[in-house]
């Protein structure tokens, strides 16, 4: 290994440069690409449909073999919920503030809270899903 690194170290550069001395051999000149804009009618183009995912996609394990302190705290203050589903429900994108207002909006009104923060994935607010839901006006 010595003998490697040392035959390593003695490898000369055959490349000299001089400092303060601008190379002018091989200027190149940026030249900005051409826009081309166009338009294409509305009636054209593909139509998009919007479809959800199941929420219920990553294993509860995104932590790998280490317990969450926050989703196992949510899991013992909610009967509703185990340790499994909460970290599920955070595996899958929801914030564990989300899941406590949704566990704590299911304890309110009956709503399942796997509900309700798949309406959140789906975009909705929580005033909007606590309209949907009857608790708000």
């Amino acid at each position: 290994m010595i003998l490697v690194l040392t035959t390593a170290c003695r490898v000369e550069s055959s490349t000299t440069i001089e400092p303060n001395v601008p190379d002018t051999s091989t200027e190149i000149q940026d030249t900005p690409e051409p826009v081309i804009e166009t338009s294409v009618p509305a009636e054209t183009l593909p139509s998009i449909e919007m479809t959800t995912s199941p929420l219920e996609t990553a294993s509860p394990n995104c932590l790998g073999d280490e317990i969450s302190p926050i989703g196992q705290s949510i899991a013992d203050d909610y009967e509703s919920a185990t340790y499994e589903q909460v970290m599920t429900w955070f595996c899958n994108g929801a914030e564990f503030e989300d899941i406590l207002v949704a566990l704590e909006t299911e304890e309110q009104t009956g709503t399942s809270a796997d509900e309700m923060l798949k309406m959140l994935a789906d975009g909705f607010t929580w005033d909007e899903i606590w309209q949907v839901i009857g608790l708000t006006d």
